[in-house]
């Protein structure tokens, strides 16, 4: 693998999206739906967390949150991203209808390898200066999680420095930029959809430069 296409993969992600859009929304519809319940007590919890950054005081608060309601919430964050990267990836039509997924033994190992990710945005939050590094280091877990939502054994996936940075900037600089741009109007509704925008670009284009990574892999071999 030499280096992944800056340009042509950012112009490559906004021709997918715009040529795909039907069949991303509706791998939309049932995490969505999964996710309603959490909605209903978001406003609640929103207002205790900007009241209180103090965790003993968050945690002496009534809230109604019930734990299947965030279960439910991880459940459909799984969903929605292993949907974006099979469209990606496999086509329109390796989705089931409406963006269901049933839970399965694919769903399992998408679960566990999204603990390292998860993780690493976790010690991100607390020490910022870190997150670029993390984010280099796990790329290739980022681009394993394609390759088990895709239902392609697992391979360690060899990537190089220039092609992990170049990841990063189309991953996250590049939407970075945007969403900062846009955010200076400082609309509540915007926001939301640019929490959405950031979901979209970043599976998008993660997804693309791992067929990008594939296809060159596969060349190499031959």
């Amino acid at each position: 693998m030499k280096n992944i296409p800056i340009n042509q993969t950012i112009l490559a992600t906004l021709a997918f999206s715009l040529s795909n859009w039907r069949k991303l929304l509706e791998a939309c519809i049932f995490p969505i739906l999964m996710c309603l319940p959490l909605v209903t007590v978001l406003p609640e919890l929103m207002d205790i967390i900007n009241s209180t950054y103090n965790p003993k005081v968050m945690l002496e608060n009534d809230v109604n949150f019930p734990l299947i309601y965030l279960l439910m919430f991880i459940y459909a964050t799984l969903a929605l991203l292993m949907n974006l990267y099979r469209i990606v990836v496999s086509g329109n039509n390796s989705i089931s209808k409406l963006g269901i997924v049933i839970p399965n033994l694919r769903l399992g190992r998408f679960l566990l390898l999204s603990i390292p990710l998860v993780m690493g945005q976790i010690i991100s939050l607390f020490i910022p200066f870190l997150f670029p590094i993390v984010y280099l280091l796990l790329i290739p877990v980022s681009l394993n999680l394609i390759s088990i939502a895709n239902d392609v054994p697992y391979k360690s996936i060899q990537v190089s420095f220039r092609s992990r940075l170049n990841i990063f900037i189309i991953n996250f600089i590049a939407p970075f930029l945007f969403i900062t741009l846009l955010g200076l109007i400082g609309n509540s509704y915007l926001d939301f959809i640019l929490t959405f925008f950031s979901i979209f670009w970043t599976s998008i284009s993660l997804a693309l430069c791992y067929a990008v990574i594939m296809a060159n892999n596969s060349t190499q071999s031959h």
